[in-house]
């Protein structure tokens, strides 16, 4: 929500984002953005954090690992265009990639599942992001206060 939303200036984006592994940590930490239910979300982010403190060790170190990564890479991407297809693949791989990862040390910490490979996790996650960029094109060009691509140049 915090990366999506064009009307909050990279200068307060950017440290959000690259700390926002240790706000799940925070049920007093909130930031106010975003539209419908992702404002909900946020306003109420609490119940978010509530919710992270009462999992079991191997369900939060994941969430924190994978949480860490993906804003690092978003705030990589907030300063950088996408440009090239290797850059739309990292792009993908930090929005989306990632939470398949996550996803599979997840299930793997339930003891449900073996763990996948993270080339399986990972194309999964690109193969979703990407569909949806597609699906989004039109919406992200007439953004308003500013337009994002997220398509290769």
């Amino acid at each position: 929500t915090v990366e999506d939303d064009t009307s909050i200036s990279t200068e307060v984006k950017v440290p959000i984002l690259m700390a926002f592994h240790r706000h799940i940590y925070d049920n007093d930490w909130h930031f106010s953005c975003g539209t419908k239910e992702y404002k909900v979300l946020m306003d109420e982010f609490h119940h978010v954090s509530n919710a992270f403190l009462d999992l079991g060790s191997g369900y939060k170190e994941a969430i924190e690992d994978i949480t860490m990564r993906m804003g690092a890479g978003m705030s990589k991407f907030i300063c950088k265009e996408v440009e090239t297809i290797d850059d739309y693949d990292e792009y993908c791989h930090y929005v989306a990639g990632l939470v398949g990862l996550g996803l599979s040390k997840l299930f793997h910490a339930s003891g449900a599942e073996d763990l996948a490979t993270d080339s399986l996790s990972n194309s999964m996650g690109l193969f979703l992001q990407k569909t949806n960029i597609i699906r989004d094109y039109l919406e992200d060009i007439n953004e308003i206060p500013k337009s994002r691509m997220f398509w290769p140049r």
